[in-house]
């Protein structure tokens, strides 16, 4: 009965958009494709794999504290999958773990406490994450704390992190990509509203040694969001959502501002992409050297990115479908791949 139970909850939580980071009672359980006909479903305290119209627990990260629940699930690399556990309360303290064995064992990840340049912030700071984003490649992002919020970042697999910037008066949640910019957004708070920036490519990770990043600084890259006033370089969110609500609608907004992906609108030096599907190496042909490739999962996460391939090895990735984008000087041209 409870298995039943369970599936028919699962059901339910599937029509909400998956999104990694819940909210305590409304949209906590998300979902992510482990290959052709299993799922990893995140519940509040469990992860379950759904397989065969079969749910069964993988891994119960259940404590004493009933308010203790899982923030946020990704996995990065079939064998390399992060969980952040904490209190439903925002800013609270969370524990970030770890599995390399596709989530039979996990193991207490404290590597992001290394972190240097925290002296001039509270230690509450590292204690609490928000939201664990795979960038593309080796880079992870995460996005800490609430009032006092900040991103550190990873080149290595989340090895070793680096303070890229931190604020007063914000609630940073995640990142999107959109053409030659990347969008930071953030949540609502006590004072502030829900709030999106956009800034170019080339200065994601650039140092903050002088403060370009500082929200108070009208010279930096950061603009004063807070504020809830500035509706040129801010994106508003509306004050009645929930976050689940409040990150589908910057979502929708991302959609709306970004160049449509449409293969039709590419008629000219097509690239062709094969073997589709895939066991490991895809090719490409009717390349000039000038195109740019970006890999997305069904989530619209980068998975990886590059330029000038012929021939690309992929090996490392779960079963499932993903979205390959070509930009070239003709236009673009987005390309759905299986790999099996």
């Amino acid at each position: 009965m409870r298995l039943k139970y369970l599936l028919l909850l699962s059901i339910v939580l599937f029509q909400i958009p998956s999104f990694a980071q819940r909210e305590f009672g409304i949209c906590d359980s998300t979902s992510y494709p482990l290959n052709d006909d299993t799922t990893i479903i995140a519940g509040r305290y469990h992860l379950y794999t759904h397989s065969n119209n079969t749910l069964n627990v993988l891994y119960d990260f259940s404590s004493l504290d009933v308010n203790e629940y899982i923030r946020d699930f990704d996995i990065i690399k079939p064998d390399l999958w992060y969980t952040v556990v904490g209190l439903r309360y925002i800013g609270g303290p969370t524990r970030l773990y770890k599995s390399t064995d596709r989530g039979q064992i996990w193991s207490l990840d404290t590597s992001h406490y290394n972190t240097p340049d925290l002296e001039f912030i509270s230690q509450q700071f590292i204690q609490s994450i928000n939201n664990l984003q795979h960038l593309n490649g080796d880079t992870l992002i995460m996005f800490m704390h609430y009032y006092e919020s900040g991103i550190i970042y990873s080149t290595d697999l989340g090895l070793n992190w680096t303070k890229w910037f931190n604020n007063l008066i914000s609630h940073y949640q995640g990142m999107f990509e959109c053409d030659n910019k990347y969008y930071i957004f953030g949540y609502e708070g006590d004072g502030f509203r829900a709030s999106m920036f956009g800034f170019d490519k080339n200065l994601l990770f650039s140092s903050d040694s002088t403060g370009i990043w500082n929200s108070f600084n009208p010279m930096g890259f950061h603009p004063p969001c807070y504020q809830g006033a500035d509706t040129i370089r801010c994106i508003y969110a509306p004050g009645n959502l929930t976050r689940c609500g409040t990150y589908d609608f910057f979502k929708n907004k991302i959609n709306s501002l970004c160049s449509p992906v449409s293969t039709a609108a590419f008629t000219k030096n097509a690239v062709k992409i094969y073997p589709n599907p895939f066991k490991d190496k895809i090719n490409t042909e009717g390349t000039t050297g000038a195109e740019i490739y970006a890999l997305t999962n069904l989530y619209g996460q980068m998975v990886w990115s590059g330029k000038q391939i012929e021939q690309q090895d992929f090996y490392y990735l779960a079963s499932g479908i993903y979205f390959l984008t070509v930009l070239t000087d003709h236009g673009r041209q987005t390309v759905k791949l299986v790999k099996e």
